[in-house]
């Protein structure tokens, strides 16, 4: 019997091997070269390699990453030097930027008219300073504004905020999109589909984007395909290829999912069984969820169509009309009756810029802190930036509280998270872990008053490499529930300690070592 999930061979592994038969031609071909032209090869090879390493240098990526090629180049010569020029520092090419343009500015444009409008005046320059300054640099890097008419709800558990996605969805009448890294045939995902057959059968605009390395292991060959048979339109976002291509490294690990314009959902889970509990794998598995209705939604409704056309490229001029988008009146009229809880700010980033967002908003709110940070994360892999910054916070007296998992989804990266503790420690950095399984979740807390959740981990990867989403928060009622569920969590958590760490034995302390030279290219 066949089954309606991918094999772990397919495509992952058969790619892996072509990646690994092209690095052997080229180790063959550079032996070859040697033996009949050693001195000149040789020669080549250093000038080579001291251009590659001021190349290094002088490129505008996170300095942890341009120590680790350092020491790749160094160690693997000539491996490491094809290594780079394929899979580090891509950028937007010129061609490519004169395509995104248009997405850009029609973004900023729907942000500039009635449509997308930025609550900004609405904050005190004296009293909101701190959010004032954070929600600027979102709108001007990320192009998305501040919302006051906007209810925040959330969920801090996947299986209490999917019964409410389920109702949501039913509900639509004009238009449904989806985000989602991983999406997985199961109950979850069963459940979701039938009601997109049903709206797409009623004329609903159902999109849908998966990340195809999320989900390789999960969904059948060409399974946007079938969904394309359903009504559902499905755009695969960078389909897996054998080939060296540093854009195989960078993944859409977004969450979002909006309903007509005026609903949407983030934050950790992904289409999954295990988000929701209904399949065990590594223990109880802790994520969240938050709902946004009203205004706030167009910063999600936005994301998404900008990815959506980036990856089309085509009918670009009715797909950058955004009022196509925006809420029908009689939803207009129930957006005006939200009552004002705060406000709230999605924001994305891309990994093919310079602009790192997700890590200059995590930046923003631990420097702003006065009282407290609290951080959920599954991963806890930092650069010098950040971990200074959690450090000279804690140092100052701010209460700095960070819970990730104990049981494991990667033992290699769970390795490289616990080898960050002992400089955090040091510093009265508290860290705990979630003893009964799991932790998902990525939010930061700061002061009972400022926020952020989404699907950004503290990790290169999400913070440098592939496309994510969050959403920012700000006297939002939603805060206290982030907080309890902090608290709530910490219950279940168990401390770690200088002494602790500090006795490690040296074989440990000198595998965390080699772990983090090597973390920011893993």
């Amino acid at each position: 019997m066949k089954s309606e999930s991918r094999k772990s061979f397919s495509p992952i592994i058969i790619t892996g091997i072509i990646f690994l038969l092209e690095i052997i031609a080229l180790i063959v071909g550079f032996i070859y070269f040697t033996y009949y032209f050693g001195f000149w090869l040789t020669l080549g090879l250093h000038v080579l390699s001291i251009i590659v390493g001021i190349v290094v240098v002088n490129c505008r990526s996170n300095n942890a990453y341009k120590i680790s090629w350092l020491m790749f180049i160094i160690v693997f010569s000539l491996l490491g030097i094809i290594c780079f020029i394929f899979f580090a520092n891509k950028k937007f090419t010129k061609r490519e930027m004169r395509l995104i343009k248009p997405i850009i500015n029609a973004s900023k444009k729907a942000l500039d008219s009635r449509l997308g409008h930025d609550d900004i005046n609405l904050l005190d320059p004296k009293e909101d300073a701190d959010a004032i300054n954070i929600a600027t640099y979102i709108r001007n890097y990320s192009d998305n504004g501040i919302y006051a008419a906007t209810k925040s709800t959330y969920y801090s558990w996947g299986e209490s905020g999917f019964p409410v996605m389920l109702e949501k969805l039913r509900k639509a009448k004009h238009y449904i999109f989806m985000e989602y890294f991983i999406i997985a045939q199961g109950e979850m995902w069963g459940s979701i589909l039938e009601i997109l057959k049903e709206k797409a059968a009623e004329g609903v605009d159902v999109r849908i984007i998966y990340d195809d390395f999320g989900c390789s292991k999960y969904l059948p060959k060409k399974y946007d395909r079938q969904l394309l048979k359903w009504g559902i339109k499905c755009i695969v976002f960078n389909k897996i290829k054998p080939l060296f291509d540093v854009r195989m490294n960078n993944r859409d690990h977004r969450k979002i999912l909006v309903i007509d314009g005026y609903i949407g959902f983030t934050g950790g889970i992904n289409i999954a069984d295990e988000y929701i509990n209904k399949k065990v794998r590594f223990g109880k598995w802790k994520d969240n969820v938050i709902m946004l209705e009203g205004e706030g939604v167009f910063g999600l409704t936005s994301l998404f169509l900008s990815n959506w056309v980036m990856l089309t490229k085509t009918e670009v001029d009715n797909y950058l009309d955004y009022s196509n988008y925006f809420p029908k009146r009689h939803q207009l009229e129930y957006i005006n009756q939200i009552k004002n809880d705060g406000f709230v700010q999605p924001y994305g980033s891309l990994p093919f810029t310079y602009e790192t967002i997700g890590a200059n908003v995590y930046l923003s709110l631990i420097n702003r802190a006065k009282k407290y940070i609290h951080i959920t994360t599954p991963y806890l892999i930092l650069d010098d930036t950040l971990i200074t910054s959690l450090k000279n916070a804690a140092k100052s007296g701010v209460e700095v509280k960070i819970i990730t998992p104990y049981i494991p989804d990667k033992k290699i990266v769970h390795e490289i998270t616990r080898s960050n503790y002992l400089t955090l420690l040091e510093s009265n950095v508290q860290i705990y872990e979630y003893k009964p399984g799991f932790i998902h979740e990525k939010t930061i807390v700061c002061d009972g008053i400022m926020g952020t959740v989404g699907t950004i981990n503290f990790d290169y990867r999400s913070l440098f490499l592939h496309m994510e989403n969050g959403t920012f928060l700000y006297k939002c009622e939603c805060i206290n529930d982030m907080e309890r569920d902090f608290q709530d969590t910490l219950k279940e958590c168990i401390p770690y300690s200088y002494e602790m760490i500090k006795s490690s034995r040296w074989i440990r302390k000198l595998w965390w070592a080699i772990l983090r030279l090597v973390a920011p290219l893993m």
